[in-house]
């Protein structure tokens, strides 16, 4: 299977893909704070000029995903990146393949980059993200808080 990783605009999100920024955000709990506006007004309304890479996730041609990739402040060089598969693509493996893919994406693009990711402590699949992020050579870093790794 083919996967295609597609950088568009936030004028260009599917209403699935607007739904599942949104719902990302009630998943971390943070309804009425400043970052669910960040992540439903800037990435959606706004075109946050924080938003580094905004992805559409693609499988033989089937939209089964969005991604967004975002600098970590103050680290210049380092970007996190939220992965979110729609419900109805998840227990298929995309999400590795998506890591993996961008990966290669982000280092054709940057001479220096670390990639980041979060795995927040009331995720359901916490071990195995955690899991994941150890086996495919990514380091806990804990002034961070987050996984990082060196892909460029």
């Amino acid at each position: 299977m083919s996967l295609i990783l597609e950088e568009i605009r936030s004028k260009d999100l599917t209403s699935e893909e607007k739904r599942s920024i949104f719902d990302h955000a009630l998943d971390l709990h943070l309804v009425g704070g400043e970052e669910v506006e960040n992540l439903t007004l800037d990435i959606l309304e706004k075109e946050d000029q924080n938003v580094r890479h905004l992805l559409r996730i693609k499988m033989e041609e089937q939209h089964v995903g969005v991604l967004y990739v975002l600098p970590v402040s103050p680290q210049e060089h380092h970007l996190e990146m939220t992965i979110l598969i729609h419900g109805q693509s998840r227990g298929r493996g995309y999400t590795a393949q998506v890591v993996h893919a961008l990966e290669a994406w982000l280092a054709v693009r940057y001479d220096v980059l670390f990639l980041c990711a979060t795995v927040r402590e009331h995720n359901p699949l916490r071990k195995e993200l955690t899991k994941f992020l150890i086996e495919n050579g990514y380091m806990y870093n804990p002034g961070m808080g987050m996984f990082v790794k060196k892909v460029s």
